[in-house]
């Protein structure tokens, strides 16, 4: 017999109240429309909304409406398929050793070439969204998440590639959707079009959202923030190269293939079996 998967051990998940787990059981009885959930994903979810059950039933209700609905980023998941192949040679995404002084953990991403060629924004976004996906599996009990976006490479082609209704539908995803406790978003390398960039972005941000993120011109603005042994060795850290990075974080999407794939399968509403919407009564009582 295998051995479970560690990352599905309730203990996982110690700041979460079993008590409401057990509310969460109660009142997914009522949401015949959603997939079976498992007890160690609800602490997920109550984990990454502070045990709010109001805003844990939500982000659970966003969470498997949009991989229904969004099948431009949540079907064709094969990890080693063409497209996404291409993907990975065109952006990296990797985890990043050690915690903030808050006790945050810490995501990287960047370009793997400033060739726009070949870039496929619809891809490179499933690829991001499949990768941190996995971050929140392995790393979604920490008390917070910090994501480094590298600009290095990007260029004025890139934007002409953006697909912003992917665009939309990713950072919907990302921010109503996703159990993660984002606290910071740290832009290094900013380009010079950073601020017609951002006015194609902002207006798909919360301002929560806008409220965290940090723009470095260059990577020692961010040593105030990350430690500095937790970044790659190329911005004068001990993570390890972006070849290394790049390498071992693929490794375990590719380890993963197989969770991907009962992903797409599983984390389906039956829109058939919704219950309808209360009826809008005087004065938008429940509306």
């Amino acid at each position: 017999m295998m051995d479970a998967d560690p990352t599905e051990q309730l203990d996982r998940w110690p700041q979460v109240d079993r008590g409401g787990i057990e509310e969460i059981k109660e009142w997914l009885t009522t949401q015949p429309h959603l997939p079976a959930i498992k007890e160690h994903e609800m602490a997920m979810f109550l984990h990454a909304n502070y045990n709010n059950q109001e805003a844990t039933r939500k982000t659970i209700e966003n969470y498997y409406t949009m991989r229904t609905s969004y099948t431009e980023l949540f079907t064709d998941r094969d990890i080693f398929s063409d497209p996404l192949q291409t993907a990975l040679k065109i952006v990296m995404f990797t985890t990043l050793p050690g915690e903030t002084k808050e006790g945050y953990k810490m995501a990287y991403s960047r370009l793997l070439t400033s060739d726009a060629t070949h870039m496929n924004h619809l891809q490179v976004l499933k690829v991001l969204t499949m990768c941190m996906d996995l971050w929140i599996k392995l790393e979604g009990n920490a008390k917070g998440h910090v994501m480094l976006s590298d600009m290095e490479g990007m260029h004025l082609g890139h934007m002409r590639k953006i697909n912003m209704d992917a665009a939309k539908k990713q950072m919907a995803y990302a921010q109503e959707a996703l159990p993660v406790r984002l606290k910071q978003i740290h832009y290094l390398n900013v380009v010079p079009f950073m601020n017609r960039l951002m006015m194609l972005v902002r207006p798909l941000l919360r301002k929560e959202v806008q409220e965290m993120i940090q723009m470095h011109v260059n990577v020692s603005t961010v040593y105030n923030t990350i430690p500095i042994e937790s970044l790659p060795n190329e911005y004068g850290g001990k993570a390890g190269t972006f070849e290394e990075l790049e390498k071992s974080f693929k490794e375990t999407l590719y380890a993963h293939s197989d969770w991907f794939r009962e992903m797409e399968r599983k984390n389906l509403v039956d829109e058939s079996k919704r219950p309808p919407k209360p009826r809008r009564y005087m004065f938008g009582l429940f509306g």
